[in-house]
């Protein structure tokens, strides 16, 4: 009986698919304009021969390519930080929910919460230089449009 359960473990553990399928188009990524400008972000939603589309909320944008100077993908450090000292925040309003009243543990959030923001920020600032954002210029160039199409949908 133990082999049984040995065999169907083994099975359950197997990747049964022949070849990587392509990597979806979910990506965020930020879309600059000819003066270093930010004109659009957003979730990759479609990729056609003379535009980017993105997904920003409930609605999406289509980017003209004659319009894209590059693209970088994930969003910025600051991002990192800011949600670092969120849960910094989130903490900090843990603990004096789970206190009583009294006036010692209102003064220990109000001593304590900018100190687990900076700890919060911090450890998001220490999370954004891992971060591996790539930069795909593209200029307005059909060829090295057809480049980054071809990057963004090969198999992981």
């Amino acid at each position: 009986m133990k082999y049984f359960f040995l065999a169907f473990g083994l099975i359950l553990c197997l990747n049964i698919t022949a070849q990587e399928l392509p990597k979806k188009s979910k990506i965020f990524v930020r879309v600059y304009n000819v003066e270093g400008q930010k004109i659009a972000k957003g979730k990759m939603l479609k990729i056609t021969d003379n535009s980017l589309v993105l997904k920003k909320g409930n609605r999406s944008v289509a980017v003209p390519l004659s319009d894209i100077m590059y693209i970088k993908t994930k969003r910025t450090n600051n991002h990192n930080v800011l949600i670092g000292g969120s849960g910094g925040l989130a903490f900090s309003l843990f603990g004096l929910s789970q206190s009583n009243s009294d006036g010692w543990s209102t003064l220990g959030f109000v001593v304590l919460t900018p100190v687990f923001v900076a700890i919060g920020s911090g450890i998001g600032y220490i999370t954004s230089l891992f971060k591996k954002s790539i930069h795909y210029s593209i200029q307005g160039d059909p060829i090295k449009w057809q480049g980054f199409k071809e990057v963004m949908f090969a198999p992981q």
